[in-house]
């Protein structure tokens, strides 16, 4: 990780940059005390999530576009039957 204060910052912003592009971490330290008040780091790309292990082999299909009747979604049409 790299410390820096915010003048040092504002100074060498575009070099802080690349660091954090190539993975690093930059703390921003504030005041004589160089407290420190901020990170830059770098954004984590979302990856794609496989929801269930049958993704791809199976599937499904909704007929009147997935709509039910209250009976139905409370399963009170399997009692009369």
């Amino acid at each position: 990780m790299i410390q820096t204060t915010v003048g040092d910052f504002k100074a060498r912003f575009s070099d802080l940059l690349d660091s954090v592009m190539q993975g690093d971490e930059v703390e921003i330290l504030y005041g004589r005390a160089k407290k420190p008040v901020a990170k830059v780091s770098k954004i984590q790309e979302k990856q794609k999530r496989v929801i269930g292990t049958l993704d791809g082999i199976a599937s499904f299909y909704e007929a009147d576009g997935g709509k039910i009747t209250m009976e139905e979604f409370l399963g009170m049409d399997e009692v009369e039957k």
